[in-house]
């Protein structure tokens, strides 16, 4: 068998492939019998009658046709193995010549893994900064606690600070309702200035039954656009006054709100100081490692990244954005409608960031590679169990945790882990 591989643009390559007379005729004798077994031929049993026989009741060019994905499947491949080429995506195919008596010629256009010349990363250093949590901050968390074992009593006065209301709204601009400018039932905290500035002082003084109208500015830096800086009118009805009485932070309060964890305030709050901690380490972590992978990728040098990677990711980041939505509780059609942009459009918002997921992705394996950094078998069963025991009432996923396909993804998870950790070691400072 005989290849030659041509190098194009936009990393793809294409490869030409030509076996001889001789090479073909395993493939032609394995192609006979499908035709024999597949069609019945008086005087022998399927799959049994003679390569002559065949030949003459179907033509040989029956049989090359049958021949022809079988030749191309193992052929292909195996050019790819004994020249280690890692392709992206299915190939291009196009056969030059096929004819009874002549040598088999086809060509296979694909994209392949870009190249890349890592950077010295080694030389880069990142320090990791000190975690410093401030007390206003566990006093925040301690007051969301206090909060949600409030008791709220319906009220028969005017609103105050500190009330919770129930009201029905409208929003005008220039006497027109705004789009998803009508609220029913909306509770709002007198206190909390969780809408615009104004709202909510507007709201004090209020009871139950009372209607009330007035105009407000909407902040320039709204983030819908269509409304920063516009003063609209605003119709408010009051349906309902909550009194809301907040609970005394003593011992018997950490010890009610923590099934009895916690013996003291002290105790409940070393707690909460140490959980803050860890979410900053977490998520100092998260930035020092894509500050890490950025420089690594600044100093490294790439041939063009093939089309069919961009777009594989793009399509990756916009799934990803979807499922983000819906976990909200929100349609993704409604989201787009929102921000008045395409599926396509947002795609090739995500380019530039694309790109660098792919590049930071190619480093990763580069890494992987270079330090024989190695994914044991045992560690890919131990993710299974874990997972298994994650998805114990669910016995679909559990069936698809066992599959070979799942577990190359695992595979890939716990390399990239690896090499993150490797990175880290060498480059972060603590």
């Amino acid at each position: 068998m005989k290849s030659e591989i041509k190098k194009l643009d936009k990393s793809e390559i294409e490869i030409t492939i030509e076996l001889s007379e001789m090479e073909l005729t395993p493939y032609l004798i394995k192609a006979a019998e499908k035709l024999s077994q597949d069609n019945k031929i008086e005087g022998f049993r399927p799959g049994k009658a003679p390569y002559e026989i065949i030949k003459q009741r179907f033509g040989e060019g029956a049989i090359m046709n049958e021949a022809v994905d079988d030749i191309i499947s193992k052929t292909y491949y195996q050019v790819l193995k004994e020249n280690e080429i890692v392709t992206i995506g299915a190939p291009e195919i196009k056969v030059e010549k096929m004819a009874p008596g002549n040598p088999f010629v086809y060509k296979a256009k694909v994209a392949v893994l870009p190249k890349i010349k890592l950077g010295d990363y080694k030389s880069i250093k990142l320090e990791r900064k000190k975690i410093e949590v401030k007390e206003e901050q566990v006093e925040k968390v301690i007051a969301e606690i206090i909060k949600l074992r409030a008791k709220e009593t319906l009220v028969e006065r005017v609103a105050k600070y500190g009330d919770r209301l129930e009201i029905d709204f409208d929003v005008f601009l220039d006497k027109v309702p705004i789009e998803n400018g009508k609220q029913a039932k909306y509770p709002i905290t007198i206190g909390e200035s969780r809408f615009i500035p104004g709202f909510e002082e507007q709201l004090t003084g209020m009871k139950a039954g009372e209607t009330k109208e007035f105009e407000l500015k909407f902040p320039e830096k709204y983030y819908e656009k269509s409304l920063a800086g516009k003063t609209c009118e605003f119709k408010v009805v009051c349906k309902g006054v909550y009194e809301i009485e907040l609970p005394k932070l003593d011992d018997e309060f950490a010890k009610m709100v923590s099934g009895g964890k916690f013996a003291t305030v002290k105790e409940m709050k070393d707690s909460i100081l140490k959980n803050l901690e860890e979410e900053e380490r977490v998520k100092q972590d998260q930035i020092l490692e894509l500050e890490m992978l950025d420089k690594i990728v600044n100093v490294s040098e790439f041939e063009d990244i093939p089309v069919v990677l961009l777009h594989n990711e793009k399509h990756r980041m916009l799934h990803e954005l979807e499922e983000n939505v819906t976990n909200q509780g929100f349609k993704f059609e409604d989201y787009l409608m929102s921000i008045k942009k395409t599926t396509e459009e947002l795609e090739n918002e995500f380019t530039p960031q694309a790109e660098k997921r792919v590049k930071t992705s190619i480093i990763a394996r580069e890494i992987y590679q270079e330090q024989k950094i190695e994914v044991t078998e045992d560690e890919v069963d131990l993710e299974v169990e874990k997972l298994m025991v994650a998805y114990q009432n669910n016995s679909e996923a559990r069936q698809q945790l066992e599959t070979e396909t799942y577990k190359d993804y695992l595979r890939n998870m716990i390399g990239n882990r690896k090499v993150i950790e490797y990175l880290k070691g060498i480059i972060v400072k603590d």
